[in-house]
C-alpha cells in the first residue's frame, strides 16, 4: 500500500480597497484560502500566520476552528477552508523596508507532494513617516 499523500495549496489576498498599503497604527486584513488538491485527505492540518517584523498579530480566524489550532483538522481532496489574518502595522523605523509580506503557511501531518505552494503572502506597502504605534 502506498503512503498517504496530499497536495495542499494556499492563496492569500488583500482585504481592502485598492492596492495593499497601510500606515503605522493601521489594521491590515488578508483572506487566506487552503485547498487540498488531493489525492488523499490531509490530516492534522492547520494555518500558521506569517507576520513580518513591522506588524503585530491581532487575530487568525478560520471558517472551521480546528484549522486554527495546533491539533488541526482533516481536509478532504477538493475541499477548502478559509482564514482571515488581521495584523496592525506597529512600526516603521527609519531605514527599514517600506514593505512587508504577511499571510499564512499551512502545516499538515500528511506528507505533501508539493511544498512550494504551502505558503502565501501579500506584500503591503507601509506609507507615511517612520514611527511606532503602541497599544493604547
Amino acid at each position: 500500500m502506498a503512503d498517504t499523500e496530499a497536495d495542499l495549496s494556499v492563496t492569500a489576498t488583500w482585504v481592502g480597497h485598492g492596492v495593499p498599503r497601510a500606515a503605522v497604527g493601521d489594521a491590515v486584513t488578508y483572506a487566506v484560502t487552503l485547498t487540498n488538491l488531493g489525492p488523499e485527505t490531509a490530516a492534522g492540518t492547520f494555518f500558521v500566520a506569517a507576520t513580518p517584523d513591522q506588524f503585530n498579530p491581532v487575530s487568525l480566524t478560520c471558517s472551521d476552528a480546528s484549522f486554527c489550532s495546533s491539533s488541526g483538522g482533516e481536509l478532504a481532496p477538493g475541499a477548502t477552508v478559509t482564514a482571515t489574518v488581521v495584523d496592525v502595522v506597529c512600526c516603521f523605523p527609519k531605514g527599514e523596508s517600506r514593505s512587508a509580506a504577511a499571510g499564512a503557511t499551512v502545516v499538515s501531518t500528511t506528507p505533501d507532494s508539493h511544498l512550494d505552494n504551502n505558503t502565501a503572502s501579500v506584500v503591503t506597502k507601509i506609507v507615511g513617516p517612520h514611527g511606532f504605534s503602541f497599544p493604547g
